[in-house]
């Protein structure tokens, strides 16, 4: 059998899939069925538009934040492979193109338009420049949570990435004045959303939704697994997220 991926050749190596009762959410392949969800939007409107911009620029990978290689993701031509110990300045360079100018051109629109919309915001990009989220905030937008670092957090800890969303809780706090409602990703683990849900509660925050799925065209509800001997659970309400782009605002 051929693949286009760089598997292991000695699979004998590989650690073998365990489910975990406590991270785990089991798949949904029927949703809403046959005749869908009628979720009556306000005004007799027939469809809701949420516009979010993801502002990550300076939390990507670079040794410059300690980490071990380059970015890959996200960038006018993506893939390739990482320089490891060393710095992508090409790479860097387009990431402070969208912290110097192009955050702000986006601002500006929306602002000029009326349109509101969710800065899903990691921490380490507000730390670097916490006017984006200061105005934000001052225009009436909301800001969520896309993590501490814009990183993939397949392969790290529970104990390291709990702490990465404490503190990320913690940043957008103290830069725009309330911990964020909402939750993003984008580059999660199979443990995240458990994780989320599990510091929100730890910290004693409400978490209104989480951002991570694709699977539908309206909001839906999914247990969690940590309440499942808990005699009134909440569950988690997923408002799923789209790779689609808005039609573009004129000046």
């Amino acid at each position: 059998m051929s693949t286009p991926y760089d598997l292991p050749t000695d699979l004998s190596k590989v650690k073998k899939f365990e489910w975990d009762d406590k991270y785990d959410f089991p798949r949904d392949l029927v949703g809403y069925g046959e005749n869908s969800f009628n979720p009556q939007w306000p005004n007799g409107a027939k469809i809701a538009v949420s516009f979010v911009i993801n502002y990550e620029e300076g939390a990507e990978h670079t040794v410059l934040n300690g980490d071990l290689h380059s970015e890959t993701h996200l960038w006018e031509a993506p893939g390739g492979s990482p320089k490891i110990q060393e710095r992508a300045v090409n790479i860097e360079s387009e990431y402070d193109y969208g912290s110097r100018t192009g955050v702000w051109r986006l601002l500006r629109l929306f602002n000029k338009h009326n349109y509101k919309y969710t800065l899903y915001a990691v921490g380490k990009a507000l730390e670097d420049n916490p006017a984006v989220g200061i105005s934000s905030v001052k225009n009436g937008h909301d800001v969520a949570s896309h993590a501490y670092r814009w990183i993939d957090y397949a392969n790290m800890s529970p104990e390291k990435e709990k702490a990465y969303i404490k503190k990320e809780i913690e940043t957008i706090q103290k830069i725009c004045g309330s911990p964020p409602k909402g939750w993003y990703y984008g580059r999660l683990s199979s443990r995240s959303q458990a994780l989320v849900w599990e510091v929100y509660k730890e910290m004693g925050i409400e978490l209104l939704w989480d951002s991570d799925s694709y699977a539908d065209d309206l909001p839906y509800w999914v247990d969690v697994p940590a309440e499942k001997d808990e005699p009134n659970p909440k569950g988690m309400l997923m408002v799923p997220y789209s790779y689609g782009s808005p039609p573009p605002l004129s000046l």
